[in-house]
């Protein structure tokens, strides 16, 4: 009888943490913003896999001084030999950094991602 009521006290309470809040998840909007991010190395993990290090102006995520980001971090992965030869990937060229912010809906609030296409 004990066991009974512990349990549907235990279920009681996990199902009523979300308190009437929204719930996390979809549909949700976002505005999108560009920024230039240079590329200034590219460190490999086993001559297959690589991490690209990228360089961003003052004022992106730093008010004042430059700050350095991860394209593996950003973009949940590394990047391969392959698409490296394939796409011309470089040291010294300038890509984009998309930044992600949500405007509408309870999703992540800020996504940001490289991508590794020449920036115009």
């Amino acid at each position: 009888m004990y066991k009974q009521l512990f349990f549907l006290l235990v279920t009681a309470l996990f199902c009523s943490c979300n308190n009437g809040g929204p719930v996390d998840g979809g549909p949700c909007q976002y505005k999108e913003t560009r920024y230039p991010a240079r590329l200034i190395k590219l460190e490999t993990h086993d001559s297959m896999r690589y991490n690209a290090w990228l360089e961003l102006e003052a004022g992106i995520t730093l008010p004042d001084r430059k700050d350095t980001v991860f394209s593996e971090r950003l973009n949940g992965g590394p990047l391969y030999a392959e698409q490296i030869g394939k796409d011309s990937i470089a040291v010294g060229k300038v890509y984009t950094l998309v930044r992600k912010e949500i405007i509408e809906g309870h999703c992540t609030p800020r996504v940001d991602m490289i991508l590794f296409e020449i920036k115009q």
